[in-house]
C-alpha cells in the first residue's frame, strides 16, 4: 500500500462511510470498534511504514491554497477579521483561510470532494509561509483537546449526529451506545466546547491537523472533565487553518486537473489564474 492510498481509503471511511450526515455511519462504526483488536496488527503496520509522512509538522515552503472558483467566499473578504463568524458549532471558522501541503496523487479527487470542492474547475496557488509564523500542531485527538482547555467556548448547537443536538436521534446511535470504549457519540454532556478563535488567534497565527491527526481525531470525542466534551469536525483532511496573513507572495502552482461540477460555467484554466490572483489578494486584504 502506498501513502496515497492510505489517505484515500481514510478520506472515503471518514466522509462517507462515517460521516456526519451519513444515517448508518453509527452501525457502521460500532463494528469497527468490535473488530478493533484484530486490526492492532494492521494499525502498527501503518504506523512503522508511514509514521514520518502522517505525523509530518507542517511544511512552511511547500502550502498549496485551492480553490474552485465558488462565489460564496467573496462575502469574507477580507479574511481574519470576523473570527466569531464560525462553521457548525464552532469547530473552524469562515474568516479563516484553508491551506494544505501537497497531497499523493491518489487522493486529489477524495479529498476536494470532501471538500465540497464542486463548483468549477479547480486551481492552486503556493503560499509561502514566513519563518516567524505561529504554529499549533494536531497529530492526536488529546493535541484539539488542548487547544480547547486553553482557549474554550462553548459549541453552538450540534448538527450531527455524534453529539445532542437536533440531527441526534437516540435509536440511531444505539448501537455505538453499547460499545465498550468507543469515542464516537454521546447522548448527554455537561457542556460541548469549542476552540474560540478569536483567542486562539492571539496565541498563534495558524493551526495544523496533520494527517496522523487527521486519521485520529476527525470525529473522535474527547472527554475535557466535568462531563465537558470536544471533537474536531469538518477538516476532512490534513490542513492548516490560518488566522492571520502570515504568506509571501502568492504562485501559481500545477493545475490539478480535477472538475466536480456538473456543469461548469467558470473559466478554465489558465484564463482562471488572472481571476484567481485577484481573489487571493482581496481575501488577504491586500
Amino acid at each position: 500500500m502506498t501513502l496515497g492510498a492510505l489517505v484515500d481509503a481514510a478520506l472515503f471511511a471518514v466522509v462517507v462511510e462515517a460521516g456526519p450526515w451519513i444515517g448508518d455511519a453509527p452501525a457502521r462504526i460500532a463494528e469497527g470498534y468490535r473488530q478493533a483488536q484484530r486490526r492492532v496488527p494492521i494499525a502498527e503496520a501503518i504506523a512503522t511504514r508511514f509514521s514520518d509522512d502522517l505525523d509530518a509538522p507542517l511544511d512552511r515552503s511547500g502550502q498549496l491554497w485551492w480553490t474552485d472558483g465558488a462565489g460564496w467566499l467573496e462575502s469574507c473578504a477580507p479574511l481574519f477579521e470576523r473570527l466569531d463568524e464560525v462553521y457548525g458549532a464552532g469547530e473552524f471558522t469562515f474568516s479563516g483561510l484553508w491551506t494544505s501541503a501537497d497531497p499523493p496523487p491518489e487522493a486529489v479527487v477524495e479529498m476536494l470532494g470532501a471538500w465540497e470542492y464542486e463548483t468549477g474547475p479547480v486551481s492552486r496557488w503556493w503560499l509561502p509561509v514566513r519563518p516567524e509564523a505561529r504554529v499549533f500542531e494536531i497529530r492526536r485527538p488529546a493535541d484539539w483537546a488542548r487547544l480547547v482547555s486553553d482557549h474554550p467556548r462553548r459549541a453552538a448547537p450540534h448538527p450531527g449526529w455524534e453529539l445532542p443536538g437536533v440531527n441526534q436521534h437516540r435509536q440511531d446511535v444505539a448501537p455505538l451506545l453499547g460499545v465498550t470504549g468507543q469515542r464516537a457519540a454521546r447522548t448527554a454532556v455537561g457542556r460541548h466546547l469549542v476552540p474560540d478563535w478569536r483567542s486562539v488567534a492571539e496565541q498563534y497565527d495558524g493551526v495544523h491537523l496533520s494527517w496522523a491527526g487527521f486519521v485520529t481525531a476527525e470525529g473522535c470525542i474527547s472527554d475535557l472533565g466535568d462531563g465537558d466534551v470536544t471533537m474536531l469536525r469538518y477538516w476532512f483532511s490534513e490542513r492548516t487553518l490560518w488566522l492571520a496573513d502570515v504568506f509571501g507572495d502568492p504562485r501559481p502552482a500545477p493545475d490539478p486537473g480535477v472538475d466536480l461540477s456538473s456543469n461548469s460555467h467558470h473559466p478554465p484554466l489558465p484564463p482562471r489564474r488572472t481571476i484567481d490572483a485577484t481573489f487571493i489578494r482581496r481575501l488577504l486584504g491586500r
